[in-house]
């Protein structure tokens, strides 16, 4: 199981939104690489990095601050937000992303099918949900297209990796939604990853007796920046599962 520290970029800052407002919006830094560096030293190996401007407006904004941080750190990095055609894509892989994230544009299927083509198993797919409702442009808008309904169309793509987020859970510091969780990983042939609601070390411990064998990890965000969880004691549980 892997923890995801979440770095997330609006105009080249770090910020943390509550539930996907932009109007509800904390910075924390003018300079991503400091926090890159400190989670990397805390013992990430995996970066999330998400350009909030790229997300709303589908244009990527912030690589100049992914080629800072891909220079300050050895961590992998797993980036979305504006990756909405090949040029996008083919620009964040060129800066050293390692993973790139598909959120708006993997309802097109088209897209998705061409995409994985040519990347493979260095795409994820976002799927950004309020109340069961997959949503998208940055969290703004809803296609009415179910969760549910969504992971039957992933199902018949060659993917490898989802990113489940809980909108209502994101920001809120007041735990992850397991039991969606569980329905999810029913129901996907991907790896899984969990986003929202992560926020101590109790949430920890809960998604680490997780047995299904595509649950591949869980992203952290607001819980780091404000102190309300470690992420050295937070891998430490990690790693005593493994031992």
């Amino acid at each position: 199981m892997i923890l995801f520290p979440a770095i997330d970029l609006f105009d080249g800052k770090v910020v943390r939104l509550t539930r996907g407002d932009y109007q509800q919006q904390t910075v924390y830094s003018s300079t991503p690489s400091v926090f890159a560096k400190k989670w990397q030293d805390d013992g990430a190996e995996w970066l999330h990095i998400v350009d909030l401007n790229g997300a709303r407006d589908g244009v990527m904004r912030n690589l100049a601050a992914v080629r800072e941080i891909k220079k300050a750190t050895t961590c992998k990095l797993q980036f979305g937000g504006g990756i909405r055609n090949q040029e996008s894509a083919e620009a964040a892989i060129g800066e050293g992303v390692d993973r790139i994230i598909i959120g708006t544009k993997a309802l097109d299927s088209d897209f998705l099918g061409k995409m994985l083509a040519q990347f493979g198993s260095q795409i994820a797919v976002g799927l950004d949900c309020r109340n069961n409702r997959v949503q998208t442009e940055g969290w703004l808008q809803s296609k009415g297209i179910t969760l549910f309904g969504m992971l039957e169309v992933l199902n018949n793509f060659p993917l490898e990796t989802i990113i489940y987020t809980d909108i209502l859970k994101d920001g809120m510091l007041k735990g992850p939604n397991v039991t969606e969780l569980a329905r999810v990983l029913e129901r996907s042939k991907s790896r899984i990853i969990l986003s929202g609601g992560i926020s101590t070390l109790a949430d920890i411990l809960d998604i680490r007796k997780i047995r299904a064998e595509n649950f591949e990890g869980a992203i952290i965000g607001k819980a780091l920046y404000e102190g309300a969880l470690d992420l050295k004691q937070a891998l430490a549980v990690i790693q005593s599962r493994r031992s």
